[in-house]
């Protein structure tokens, strides 16, 4: 196979959200919905997700991916409610922990701030158990502060993969089948890394984009619009992916059932 041959799926999969029928239409409703989200909280996303979905189908189907129309937006706002569900229960347990000791943090310090100041109205030292209980509280929040970003990792590293079982089954279930997705990942490690990577590096693009606007004087009121189209390329980019890589593990396991099946011979 020669070099060209081997790269063409990923220059497809990194040209596709720019080309194709009525295609800068479709990436500026997408756009869009991505910017309202920053006045209108969760709804617009949902219809986003959804999208990301219909193009993750495209790849698992094996079809040529194209910007799909933006139709049936009942099913959209559907499938992205599902898809969002399913991200939550994934990334609970490190929201959870995250959230959990801000939440504590600040109970903390107002319980802190109360006994202090009772303690200086009844001309009195504070006693140790408030120091004792706010350094406690203290050192939850830093815990969390570091376990809970892990734990984020811990949840979105087989996301994909989950959601991906979920598309092909339409079946939110099928999200938290572990022993139906796993052999998917198992049987190809190495295209799940490769693709991690890729959207890691494309996210680290989009942080210096956003670094550089941030520092600039004019850019920086624009964050919101430059952030708008970079995100929604990453996603139809991190959809296809996910979506194809589903799509050769299939085959892969598939062709090592067949294997497996023919007699040995003499």
């Amino acid at each position: 196979m020669t070099e060209a041959m081997a790269t063409t799926p990923l220059r497809i999969v990194f040209q596709f959200p720019l080309r194709g029928p009525n295609w800068f239409s479709r990436f500026a409703i997408g756009c869009a919905l991505i910017l309202a989200s920053s006045f209108i909280p969760i709804i617009p996303m949902l219809f986003v997700y959804g999208y990301m979905l219909q193009v993750m189908r495209q790849a698992i189907d094996g079809q040529d991916l194209v910007l799909p129309a933006w139709e049936d937006w009942g099913k959209l706002g559907i499938d992205g409610l599902r898809a969002t569900l399913v991200g939550l229960v994934y990334l609970l347990p490190g929201l959870l922990v995250m959230f959990g000791g801000m939440a504590l943090y600040f109970v903390g310090i107002i319980a802190f701030s109360a006994a202090s100041a009772a303690a200086e109205q009844a001309g009195e030292m504070l006693g140790p158990a408030a120091t004792l209980g706010f350094m406690a509280t203290l050192a939850v929040f830093f815990f969390s502060l570091a376990a809970g970003p892990v734990l984020l990792l811990v949840g979105a590293v087989p996301l994909p993969a989950a959601l991906a079982n979920f598309v092909a089954q339409d079946k939110v279930q099928a999200a938290f089948r572990l022993r139906q997705w796993w052999p998917f990942v198992r049987v190809d490690k190495l295209g799940y890394l490769i693709d991690w990577v890729i959207i890691a590096g494309l996210v680290y693009i989009l942080s210096l984009v956003i670094m550089v606007a941030y520092y600039s004087i004019v850019l920086c009121c624009f964050i919101p619009v430059l952030i708008a189209p970079v995100s929604f390329y990453l996603s139809l980019v991190g959809a296809a992916l996910f979506g194809q890589t589903y799509r050769e593990s299939a085959a892969l396991l598939s062709a090592g059932e067949r294997t497996d099946l023919t007699p040995a011979t003499q």
